[in-house]
């Protein structure tokens, strides 16, 4: 099995710990949401990073069972539970293709 570990993440930890946090519901509604909160905060620098990050940690979780998942996105601070795999996979995929720079 490969170990994953959460320090290699820190973009993801930012995000994951401060928008989807115990009150992301709250506050941004549902987890594409915090996502899009996310990304109007960020940086275009820290967008790529994140990016990059987001590419990096699906390629290395790609074997990895549901709970091993969700413990490691707890580590790097995410309280939501994403209710399957592909939810999670699916908001890190849809972060990869956000545009990194505003629209002009």
């Amino acid at each position: 099995m490969t170990r994953v570990s959460a320090s290699a993440y820190p973009e993801l930890r930012r995000f994951f710990s401060g928008y989807l946090h115990e009150d992301f519901l709250v506050d941004a509604g549902t987890p594409d949401a915090a996502l899009r909160v996310f990304w109007a905060d960020a940086g275009a620098n820290e967008r790529r990073r994140f990016q990059r990050e987001a590419k990096l940690f699906l390629a290395a979780t790609a074997t990895l069972d549901r709970d091993a998942l969700s413990d490691l996105i707890h580590q790097l601070g995410c309280r939501w539970v994403p209710p399957t795999r592909e939810t999670l996979i699916g908001l890190l995929t849809d972060a990869t293709n956000l545009p990194t720079t505003p629209r002009r």
